[in-house]
């Protein structure tokens, strides 16, 4: 019987990709990164960790980044908010996210 790796599911790709992007959204705040910086490179970030996986959890991991850069990397303490440019930000993050999703799956 072939052995599966945990990593196989889609869903703990996922938790992963929240995981490094929590721990990314801390090591900019400790590191007092300025916030277009952070959001550069939790944009890159969610970029590269959605080639591994499909629309639909691309786009929450999508959601995650835009939360995460939002509310730590342009406001303090977890603040989200939804002025243009929020709207545009979660814009880029889910169609950055979504995009990469479809480069990354295999044929």
């Amino acid at each position: 019987m072939a052995q599966h790796a945990m990593t196989d599911q889609v869903g703990v790709r996922f938790g992963i990709g929240n995981g490094v992007l929590f721990l990314l959204a801390a090591v900019i705040v400790a590191g007092r990164v300025p916030g277009p910086y952070g959001v550069a490179l939790l944009l890159v970030m969610t970029a590269v960790l959605s080639a591994v996986l499909d629309v639909p959890h691309a786009v929450g991991l999508g959601l995650a980044g835009w939360a995460f850069a939002t509310g730590f990397a342009i406001h303090s303490l977890g603040v989200l908010t939804f002025a243009p440019w929020d709207l545009l930000r979660v814009t880029i993050f889910v169609g950055t996210a979504v995009a990469t999703s479809q480069i990354g799956t295999p044929a």
